[in-house]
């Protein structure tokens, strides 16, 4: 959230320092919970609704980056794919619509066995796109689940904290801090049966 505050001049200039820390950082966590995945494929939004709110000044967006350094470290093969592409995630700022279906048909295509899916669930460019390929896509391609696709979701409703889903056919859970990453995606492969809790 720091590094999202800065003023995207700063962060051309301090690009190599910045990411060394955030690296630093992520290895720092994985030391304390580690991770071991295989070929993973991150579909992070960087909509607008990525700007979080006036309390949690972009937020989901922090949120967003910090899994990408995570499974970028944890995983022996990786990909990244953003709502909108992006050069260098470190400049990455929030806009646009919420196209999901797009980068996940990439992150799909790709050949990936864990699909993670960091957004507020707000799919809108087209409303429900990413609902739809996910249930063309389990129904029709993967219907054994071969391929484990979370979602994780960094927003909250405030009244009830409950959770906007994509889609019943994947698990969604909360994702309030990036460094939760590895426990929370223990559990949701084992709601969706593709691991075990020990």
């Amino acid at each position: 959230l720091y590094i999202l505050s800065l003023p995207m001049q700063v962060r051309k200039d301090r690009q190599a320092e910045l990411e060394q820390a955030l690296q630093k950082s992520a290895r720092q966590v994985l030391y304390k919970a580690p991770l071991k995945l295989d070929r993973v494929a991150a579909v992070l939004d960087c909509s607008y609704s990525a700007s979080g709110s006036s309390e949690k000044r972009r937020r989901p967006l922090g949120v967003a980056l910090g899994a990408h350094y995570l499974l970028q470290l944890a995983a022996q093969e990786y990909q990244v794919f953003w709502t909108i592409p992006v050069q260098e995630p470190l400049l990455v700022q929030e806009r646009g619509q919420t196209d999901l279906a797009t980068p996940l048909l990439h992150a799909l295509a790709w050949g990936a066995n864990l699909v993670v899916i960091v957004s507020d669930g707000c799919d809108n460019d087209p409303p429900q796109g990413a609902a739809e390929v996910l249930r063309i896509y389990r129904e029709k391609l993967d219907p054994q689940r071969r391929v484990s696709i979370i979602h994780c979701n960094p927003v909250f409703n405030p009244e009830d904290f409950s959770l906007r889903p994509l889609s019943p056919l994947i698990p969604t859970v909360g994702l309030r801090e990036a460094e939760d990453l590895p426990t929370m995606l223990g559990f949701a492969r084992f709601a969706e049966g593709n691991t075990s809790l020990v």
